[in-house]
């Protein structure tokens, strides 16, 4: 694998075989490139493959701050405990091949590995790098360049986009991919805790999050989705024996996934496109099939071919109301957890160990060796005192793109290039991933792909939409640079 970049002020070779520094006030390299993909995530990781597997003469970059590609936060995890969501055989990264990901399973890390097996996220990261390594010794390494920074801004140059990279070099692309992943999480305002500053909470992401923390010690984790079960699995794995305090709004925890039957498609084109409708329709069909012994899983995956569908049907006001009544019982149906996590969070709770919480952080106050804090519990003015070690930010992935502070969406939206969609989850894309101006006009060099597209599509985060966008954009882009053999030219150019 080749990968570029590296600390600051580190000589740059280009491809042209000229050595320029890429500190301030330096000569840097402006290097040309057919594709370049911003996130080196599962998105952005397989769009560079299937590009690479159409038309290997395409002349691509892909950046992102990781060393490896096809991480991300969620398989860049280097915990065993913390495992994948789906099945294995529901995980393949090739759309035209169903039981790629059960085979390469088999034969590179556990032969008994069977369609339903949870395998844990690092190996499924393994096999995300692998077929990015695949990709280069089959072509030459020459075309594919997965680069070691971050891009900070997007302008014109020319007919071309200029991607700014943070240690100073600039790349030239015909076609700029937006697939930065999910918007980091915010910090939760508690009175009492700066949102700036040496008392903001560690996000539960952070590489030493859990260091220092005592055996028997008490932890609080702020938010009760997927983020806070793998901070309380890892803390179970790494031996600790103390007190999990959970606390959200609704104290509601993922449910698990269990074998069922299928059941038959009910949403159509004549079904409700309303949220109370829709509701109402879920919740007759849940009892259908409970009278006949069907498990409601089977409902909420029946809908999963036609949750983008759905989506789609619904009116501004009626995506609103989901958001804000019915976002946080859909997801805990939806994105649910593996059997064994499952058993691990009752074990917890059985023990006395796992603690959850409805409501809200009052306050806190930070005291000599440990946090004071303050829960008004919902549906009511009681309250609960805690003394914890740490609180943890689990909150997940911030919902607005309005309240994040990213150099690279704020160059977008200034240069007019892009525009947060109707509801600020992203931004407003159409139909084939080409991302619309200020104006509203859609670029035809500017596209994003996996969750920056979730306003328009809703379902754009998990792997069987993710690849199936990923085949389905390189094959556009492969359609408009047919024909075309030659990469751009690199160049030299002057101080930055």
């Amino acid at each position: 694998m080749y990968i570029e970049g590296g600390r600051k002020h580190l000589p740059v070779r280009s491809k042209t075989g000229a050595v320029v520094e890429t500190s301030r006030g330096k000569e840097v390299a402006e290097r040309g490139f057919n594709v370049v993909i911003i996130g080196g995530g599962f998105s952005g990781t397989m769009l560079a493959v299937q590009l690479m597997r159409r038309n290997s003469s395409l002349a691509i970059a892909v950046v992102d701050k990781a060393s490896r590609p096809g991480r991300g936060i969620a398989y860049g995890t280097e915990h065993l405990s913390h495992l994948l969501n789906v099945p294995a055989g529901q995980m393949t990264a090739l759309p035209e091949e169903p039981d790629h990901f059960v085979r390469w399973a088999q034969a590179n890390y556990a032969s008994s590995t069977q369609s339903g097996s949870f395998l844990p996220r690092l190996v499924y990261g393994r096999y995300i790098e692998s077929l990015f390594d695949e990709t280069i010794s089959q072509r030459t390494a020459e075309k594919l360049k997965c680069i070691k920074d971050e891009a900070i801004s997007i302008g014109r140059n020319g007919s071309r986009f200029a991607v700014q990279l943070e240690q100073g070099e600039k790349l030239l692309a015909e076609v700029v991919i937006l697939a930065t992943g999910n918007l980091p999480p915010s910090n939760p305002r508690i009175p009492g805790v700066p949102v700036t500053g040496q008392r903001t909470l560690p996000s539960a992401w952070s590489r030493d999050v859990l260091d220092g923390i005592p055996q028997t010690g008490s932890v609080l984790l702020i938010g009760s989705g997927l983020t806070a079960v793998d901070v309380a699995v890892a803390l179970d794995a790494k031996g600790y024996r103390g007190n999990i305090h959970v606390v959200s709004r609704h104290g509601l925890m993922p449910q698990c996934h269990k074998r069922t039957e299928a059941w038959r498609q009910f949403w159509h084109d004549g079904s409700p496109r309303t949220i109370r409708g829709l509701f109402r329709l879920i919740r007759d069909e849940v009892e259908a099939a409970s009278a006949v012994g069907v498990d409601w899983r089977a409902i909420i995956d029946t809908l999963r071919p036609v949750t983008q569908e759905i989506w789609k049907s619904l009116s501004h006001t009626e995506k609103t109301r989901f958001l804000r009544h019915v976002r946080a019982y859909w997801d805990i149906h939806r994105h649910r957890v593996a059997p064994e996590i499952d058993d691990t969070l009752n074990r917890l709770k059985a023990e006395g160990r796992l603690h959850i919480y409805a409501g809200r952080i009052k306050k806190d106050a930070e005291q000599l060796k440990s946090v004071g804090v303050t829960l008004r519990l919902r549906g009511g003015a009681r309250e609960k005192q805690l003394s914890v070690d740490r609180v943890i930010n689990c909150t997940g992935s911030e919902t607005d793109c309005r309240r994040v502070d990213d150099k690279l969406l704020r160059s977008l939206f200034i240069e007019g290039l892009a525009r947060p969609d109707e509801l600020f989850l992203g931004l407003n894309v159409n139909e084939g991933g080409f991302v619309l101006d200020f104006h509203g006009v859609p670029s035809r060099s500017l596209c994003a792909i996996g969750p920056p597209t979730k306003g328009g599509l809703w379902e754009a985060v998990a792997v069987p939409e993710l690849r199936q966008q990923a085949s389905e954009l390189a094959e556009r882009l492969v359609r408009r640079f047919s024909g075309q053999t030659n990469a751009p030219t690199d160049r030299v150019v002057a101080r930055v």
